[in-house]
């Protein structure tokens, strides 16, 4: 059985060998340590309908205009750089509608073509607030208000204080709403006082909305070449479309992992390059928003290797079995850095020192993620391996359409709907009680 495959236009290497090799417990659901092909085609079969019929918008954006609205996104993004020179952008909203871009700006910053400084106003936490618009000012700062549907209470409350910290003059030129095309307040807002906004097609979720103007107009903004990014993204969607169950990495290791779920349910993302540590944030939410339903669900955990080697590793290596492990190595890095050899007599006889000089940092941080590797096989601890060849726009737009797509195939293979949030909603319903209830008394 193929258990390694390198997925060449994405310049990304898959093994999930690691992962077959430890025999799982049979689950609730009866699915066994083989997969089976029958069962993985037919929900394959299953997405796909999905697909076609724009319930699930975010696998057609890389081919369809309607859906991602790249050129209205780079259009806008253009428009803004060259009306105004900005200083700072400041980002309301949360979860699906920052974390995507924030990964894209931290993991692309050397392709950035600007030096706009971007500020995420997630939380809102009155401290948080005001330390952030104390350092900036409100005459050169372009405000990015994020809803997909049109109500999220923080990104609005944050919104309307940025309305009131800005002045209504700036409103038409320095506020930017992306949204639903239709509905929702936030649609209403952008109608009814002429400010400009873009629209996130109600086929694409937040968690999946990196694929719409929340990832492509911000990462526009910051200078990213999107058109390459979205080109990486249809290159994996073209390897969705045309590999078979039997071949397909991710379908093979979503078969293995739902047969580990019962002993191994944690999964942690670790990353050895600081570049992608926010991949890791942003694949929490959707790991977990995605799967977490019907009592079954992963628990996602964010690392960095080689730093949390300093932290999580024991655990993982010696603690309860309890973890699967995805490794996400870099091959290249844009400029790597030579560990000097420092030819003084202090340091002649310090072994560590001596060990080091010659070496590079990029070189040491490889060997550091190998050699944790063989650890994980000797203790016998699953994992899947992740190899990206070099990081730029095309291929993180590869890496981040292959795990949303994972995502939403495993869901479909273990019988919950990836796509919607149910107990998330029902905690808007509290919420918007409990503003109710304060306002009437």
């Amino acid at each position: 059985m193929i258990t390694t495959r390198r997925l060449k236009d994405s310049e990304l290497l898959v093994d999930w060998s690691h992962l077959t090799q430890i025999t799982p417990e049979k689950t609730a659901s009866g699915l066994m340590h083989h997969p089976n092909l029958e069962r993985l085609q037919s929900a394959w079969e299953q997405l796909k309908d999905l697909f076609e019929t724009h319930q699930a918008g975010f696998f057609h954006a890389p081919d369809d205009e309607e859906l991602s609205a790249l050129t209205d996104s780079l259009s806008m993004a253009e428009t803004l750089l060259q009306e105004k020179e900005w200083k700072d952008v400041l980002i309301l909203g949360i979860g699906g509608s920052s974390l995507g871009p924030k990964c894209l700006l931290q993991a692309l910053k050397l392709e950035r073509k600007n030096d706009l400084c971007f500020h995420f106003m997630e939380n809102p936490d009155p401290d948080l607030w005001n330390d952030t618009i104390h350092r900036l000012n409100p005459q050169n700062t372009l405000v990015i208000g994020i809803s997909k549907s049109g109500g999220t209470f923080e990104s609005i409350a944050l919104l309307q204080c940025a309305m009131e910290w800005i002045g209504e003059s700036r409103w038409s030129s320095q506020i930017v709403l992306l949204t639903d095309p239709t509905q929702g307040d936030l649609r209403a807002l952008a109608n009814n006082l002429s400010l400009r906004s873009l629209p996130i097609h109600p086929s694409i979720g937040g968690r999946y909305s990196i694929f719409s103007p929340v990832g492509l107009f911000l990462g526009a903004l910051g200078g990213i070449p999107m058109n390459y990014f979205m080109n990486g993204a249809h290159a994996a969607r073209k390897e969705w479309l045309e590999s078979t169950p039997d071949k397909n990495p991710w379908m093979q290791s979503a078969s293995h992992l739902i047969a580990h779920a019962s002993t191994r349910p944690n999964h942690v993302f670790f990353p050895y390059s600081s570049r992608l540590r926010l991949l890791g944030d942003w694949f929490v939410q959707l790991w977990a928003e995605s799967l977490g339903k019907e009592g079954k669900g992963f628990t996602p955990i964010a690392a960095l290797g080689a730093t949390d080697q300093h932290s999580l590793l024991q655990l993982l290596v010696e603690g309860p079995d309890h973890f699967v492990t995805f490794f996400l190595s870099l091959e290249k890095h844009s400029e790597d850095v030579k560990i000097p050899q420092i030819p003084h007599p202090a340091l002649a006889r310090l072994g560590s020192f001596q060990l080091l000089g010659g070496h590079t940092l990029g070189h040491l941080l490889a060997t550091e993620h190998q050699s944790i590797s063989k650890v994980f096989i000797n203790q016998k601890r699953p994992s899947v391996q992740l190899k990206l060849d070099h990081l730029n726009a095309h291929t993180l737009g590869a890496l981040m359409f292959h795990l949303c797509s994972w995502t939403a195939f495993t869901g479909i293979l273990w019988e919950v709907d990836p796509f919607n949030q149910p107990g998330v909603e029902e905690g808007k319903v509290y919420i918007r009680e409990m503003l109710s209830d304060k306002n009437q008394s």
